[in-house]
């Protein structure tokens, strides 16, 4: 029976499988990221212990080894906690130096990972001194690629940062590093963190911290329990814990927790899509049981019960639909491939999306739930045939009678309405991108070249060493022809780090512990110039500034207005807290510059200053390079630069500014270009409707418009009425949109960003370009209307 209207048949099958794919894609997402269970042993029991303070509306902060020491002893509901850290080296000796990604971590972390080496031990605690730190442990994957699966690698050396380190175990395959959302990249090997934590170090919070739950301990009794740890430290700490909690989060939540929502919301699309698509194969079944009444009415005439005609059309329905679902797996294995790669820069676990048994068993099911969706409603109204006249010979078709009429037209309006709705939330989100692309950043992102240097501490000991290597790299990239000018920081614009201080205002005298909290960048003369940072008032940094020379300081627009808004910030005064050991000096504020975004380009810039290097140096550094051309062809010429001065180093995460910029709302983008391609497929299903419905009904009242021109009627008034039917569909259609897209866009509120959820101008653009694209699929049904010869439509009746 499908095989004898190839053309229905072909229509559905695509129809079907365009939304069967659509939902099989995101579902693989859902199954990856949310049904999954992360790749870790006993998973639900790990959490992460961040530092939070509310005041500041950050709840995601680093900690101190002293902190996590105090937590380790007090608490009662942790089976350990532990101190992490990325960690670059330059592994050296064997062929060209290489940058490897590496986690430090602290004694117990590999407990709470329940995690054992194939070969070897694991660290000792006594390994978490300094100086007792140089070993490590090579993860599976290291071992084989570089030590080619050596069974005595245990007890041999091996050269990280120009230092011997002992190899004292080997993890097994199937051990993983924590996903890449909580560290630079996926470790390859691990060393001993080695922290001090005593009172001096309370305040140096610049590690993370994890834990494994005990059995039977609930995460809220835990939180309860560490915010009574946490209050007592504020009350036995003030000057470093005052408003300074914990906050417990799991493993799993941290990792997948802000891809949630925008998940559930492209479940949601795609449903709309399935419906849309089983709105459009209904109408053509619909149709198509029109021209079969005849035959089922001799079905029903030879004793055929409705039942028997019911379950005879809902076969041929879950045939068609079985065949849409197949068909929509291959172009599921496409579509994963582009989710892939559009959300490879969202989350770590979207790089993996794979198509198991609970993927498929999904699609086996909504193909045998659509093929009932579609089929049952056509299945009803064809199964009671009239039969006295259907089976009249010669009698003219009455078609699907008014109800068939009425449920064609409800479908269409029901298609139009879910397209407009996925539209109109493309359209914000569209919106939304453009919006964030326009946000000004403080600085010029174009023609930048960026790369991280890391100094190692054997080879340049001491801070007069950084300085002049650095000032050397940067007077030779500047002689590279194509270079404009080259300059370092300590911490690169909107990428995931920062460095937070607390800072001291002599005009603002404050309590030990109550300081103000600031981002601070160190940073060369030339990086202003680089970056193309505007220097607001005073003078920039110079190449005077020197350790020398007294001590000075830049900050940003943010910062002056909130410290001295009534004032010239020129010639104040600020420094760091410090301490009897390490006192800091007071920094005079020579100049202002303008605020740069760090965290997210819908944050406000925070208070920021600005520091030479040379007065306050550090040995990881992010090289700066704006050049005349495109910055990605220097990139070997500015690496040649480095080898030139240290054939040991290895530059690591190299990009350009503009792909910096990109990244930053890789989360939105990938959401707005999911939704645009179901949206695209939603309004070609619903104008392929459109003109389904148009066009039948144009050959079912061929015998009314035949009359109608041989009464007198022109094309033009043929054309109207034509239209005018597809118009009134339409226009239904586009109110009931509207009113569901009022109240669906506001659950998409936490993505949007420089407009409203219900942005009118959005609403109206998208409602005239679908009733552009829904008159369009009317025309031609009303073109070939006007066609009709009045003389051959009436003969025919």
């Amino acid at each position: 029976m499908l095989f004898k209207s190839p053309a229905v048949t072909a229509i559905a099958v695509i129809s079907l499988a365009l939304g069967i794919s659509a939902n099989t894609v995101i579902f693989s997402v859902i199954n990856t990221v949310l049904l999954k269970s992360l790749p870790y042993a006993d998973a639900d029991g790990i959490v992460l212990v961040w530092g939070d303070t509310p005041n500041e509306g950050s709840h995601r902060n680093q900690v101190s080894a002293t902190d996590v020491n105090d937590w380790r002893n007090q608490n009662s509901v942790f089976e350990d906690v532990a101190t992490y850290s990325s960690w670059r080296p330059i592994l050296s000796g064997a062929g060209e130096a290489e940058r490897v990604a590496a986690m430090q971590v602290g004694d117990g972390y590999f407990k709470i990972m329940k995690g054992n080496p194939i070969l070897g031990r694991t660290f000792l605690p006594e390994e978490q001194e300094d100086g007792k730190d140089f070993v490590i442990i090579l993860g599976h994957g290291l071992w084989q690629r570089s030590f080619g699966g050596d069974l005595n690698i245990v007890g041999k050396t091996v050269l990280l940062n120009s230092r011997p380190y002992t190899v004292v175990g080997v993890m097994p395959e199937t051990f993983r590093s924590l996903p890449t959302s909580l560290i630079d990249e996926r470790a390859e090997f691990y060393r001993p963190v080695a922290e001090q934590f005593d009172e001096e170090e309370r305040g140096s919070r610049h590690l993370r911290s994890i834990a494994r739950l005990k059995p039977g301990v609930s995460l809220d009794q835990a939180q309860a329990e560490m915010n009574v740890i946490a209050a007592r430290l504020e009350q036995e700490h003030p000057m470093h814990n005052t408003g300074y909690g914990v906050r417990l989060v799991s493993l799993a939540e941290d990792t997948v927790g802000g891809l949630r929502a925008t998940v559930l919301m492209l479940f949601g699309a795609v449903a709309f899509v399935l419906l849309i698509a089983c709105a459009n194969v209904g109408n053509l079944l619909l149709a198509r049981s029109a021209a079969r009444q005849k035959e089922l009415a001799i079905r029903a005439a030879l004793g055929a019960a409705r039942r028997r005609l019911v379950r005879q059309l809902l076969t041929e329905s879950v045939m068609l639909a079985m065949a849409g679902g197949g068909l929509g797996l291959l172009f599921a294995l496409w579509g994963t491939g582009l989710v892939e790669s559009l959300g490879s820069k969202v989350n770590p676990m979207l790089n993996s999306i794979t198509m198991d048994p609970r993927v498929l068993g999904f699609t086996v099911a909504i193909s045998l739930l659509t093929g009932v969706v579609f089929g049952l409603a056509p299945a009803l109204h064809a199964s009671s045939p009239d039969l006295n006249e259907s089976l009249k010979e010669g009698g003219r078709s009455s078609g699907p009678g008014a109800s068939g009429n009425r449920l064609r037209g409800a479908l269409v309006v029901s298609e139009v309405a879910m397209a407009l709705v996925l539209l109109i939330s493309a359209g914000l989100l569209i919106k939304t991108v453009i919006r964030l692309r326009e946000v000004n950043t403080g600085f010029n992102p174009e023609n930048i070249l960026t790369m991280n240097v890391t100094l190692p501490g054997l080879k340049y000991p001491k801070a007069p060493t950084w300085i002049a290597f650095y000032n050397q790299i940067i007077e030779r990239i500047q002689s590279l022809p194509g270079v404009k000018s080259a300059g370092v920081t300590s911490v690169l614009p909107l990428s995931a780090n920062f460095d937070g201080r607390s800072l001291a205002v002599e005009s603002r005298p404050k309590p030990r512990g109550e300081e103000i909290d600031v981002d601070l960048y160190i940073a060369t003369p030339g990086y202003l110039q680089a970056m193309g940072i505007p220097l607001l008032e005073g003078r920039s940094l110079t190449e005077h500034d020197v350790e020398a020379s007294p001590p000075v300081a830049l900050v940003n627009q943010t910062m002056a207005e909130q410290l001295w808004p009534n004032d010239d910030p020129i010639g104040k005064r600020i420094k760091f807290p410090g301490s009897e050991k390490r006192p800091q000096p007071w920094r005079t504020v020579v100049g202002v510059v303008s605020d740069v975004t760090q965290r997210a380009l819908d944050k406000k810039a925070p208070m920021q200053i600005y520091l030479p290097e040379a007065q306050f140096p550090t040995q990881f550094m992010t090289l700066v390079v704006r050049t005349s051309s495109d910055p990605a062809g220097m990139t070997a010429a500015v690496r040649n630069e480095v080898l030139a001065i240290d054939k040991d180093q290895a530059v690591y995460q190299i990009a350009t500014m503009d792909q910096l910029l990109a990244d930053s709302i890789s989360l939105r983008r990938f959401s707005m270009m999911l939704l645009i391609a179901f949206a695209g497929v939603a309004v070609t299903l619903a104008a392929v409707g459109i003109y389904g419905v148009i066009s039948y009904s144009v050959t079912q009242r061929t015998h009314e418009i035949g009359v109608r021109m041989a009464l007198g009627a022109n094309r033009k008034n043929i054309v109207k009425l034509v239209v005018g039917q597809g118009l009134i569909l339409t226009l239904t259609g586009i109110g009931l949109g509207l009113a569901g897209a009022f109240g669906v866009t506001r659950v998409m509120e936490g993505l949007l960003f420089g407009v409203s959820a219900t942005d009118p101008v959005t609403f109206a653009v998208i409602s005239v370009v679908l009733a552009g694209v829904a008159l369009g699929a009317c025309f031609l049904p009303a073109w070939r209307a006007s066609k009709v010869d009045p003389m051959i439509a009436l003969r025919y009746e």
